[in-house]
């Protein structure tokens, strides 16, 4: 009797690590995928703000924030997971303005290459209005962690001589948001 429970407790047992197993092998598999696209992400945004926008000392990006909306209990998200890199656009070496890229904003998943591209919403005309937004509301009477005033706001301005000395940080690892 008792090796009879023991045997089932066995298999009981080896059967929840497999399950266990699969789901964490899973959730590496959606965070590798996740980094992906935000590298993509990261790379494009990085070389139009160094190439066209002068005054940036410094580029920093703060990693891939992961918001799991999916529920154990009550199943996946139909908005799927909320997936974020912010990055901090130096103007000196304290002068920050902040601005942030959403996943499903700015890629699109392809089924049939089984990975992230960049969306058409993702151009020249959008980084520009990022750009301007995220300047006058780190400028303006909201602050929220940003550091910018009107002076240095005037030091970032879009030129073709864009800022080849800037220092870049990329950021890929995986963190999950917390409000």
């Amino acid at each position: 009797m008792k090796k009879k429970l023991g045997i089932i407790l066995g298999i009981i047992l080896f059967v929840s690590l497999l399950m266990g197993g699969k789901k964490y092998m899973d959730k590496k598999a959606v965070e590798k995928s996740y980094q992906d696209g935000m590298e993509l992400v990261q790379n494009y945004v990085t070389d139009y703000l160094v190439k066209n926008y002068e005054g940036i000392e410094k580029i920093e990006w703060q990693g891939v924030g992961v918001e799991w909306r999916s529920s154990p209990v009550f199943g996946g998200s139909i908005l799927g997971n909320y997936v974020v890199s912010d990055v901090k656009v130096f103007v000196s070496a304290d002068k920050f303005f902040t601005i942030d890229f959403t996943l499903t904003d700015e890629t699109e998943y392809k089924d049939d290459l089984k990975k992230y591209v960049l969306a058409d919403s993702l151009n020249p005309i959008h980084i520009d209005s990022t750009i301007k937004i995220g300047v006058k509301n780190a400028v303006g009477k909201f602050k929220i962690g940003d550091k910018l005033d009107k002076p240095d706001s005037e030091k970032i301005k879009k030129s073709s001589k864009g800022s080849s000395n800037a220092q870049v940080i990329y950021n890929l690892d995986i963190h999950e948001l917390t409000y």
